[in-house]
């Protein structure tokens, strides 16, 4: 192996770093897998975006947003609901009932009870 790191450095070289980036991409992929398949279904909190809520009940956040008649925020500005709350002067439990009566339209849609 040495013998070939001296006469193909760039080689080796290139081969070192292409294997780190797959192992760190196996690895936040792996990461990703358990997180997502242990916070499944939780339950509706004000410390929470609707990007959490819709991929922890399954469901587009966007489209979730708008069916509940929750702001759209920017790209990469997203709102918690209590912030969505304070926004609009409301109880945050009143923002949490909405989003939560919203995700059980969604599953009696998708032919699954709440």
């Amino acid at each position: 192996m040495i013998g070939l790191a001296r006469r193909h450095p760039v080689l080796v070289f290139a081969f070192v770093l292409a294997l780190a980036a797959s192992l760190f991409f196996a690895g936040r992929i792996a990461y990703r897998a358990v997180y997502w398949a242990q916070h499944r279904n939780v339950a509706v909190e004000p410390w929470m975006t609707m990007g959490y809520v819709g991929r922890s009940w399954g469901f587009d956040p966007r489209e979730l947003d708008q069916r509940a008649g929750l702001p759209i925020p920017e790209r990469g500005k997203p709102f918690t609901l209590e912030q969505i709350a304070r926004d609009r002067g409301v109880p945050v439990s009143d923002v949490i009932a909405l989003v939560e009566k919203t995700i059980a339209e969604m599953q009696a849609e998708r032919g699954k009870a709440p």
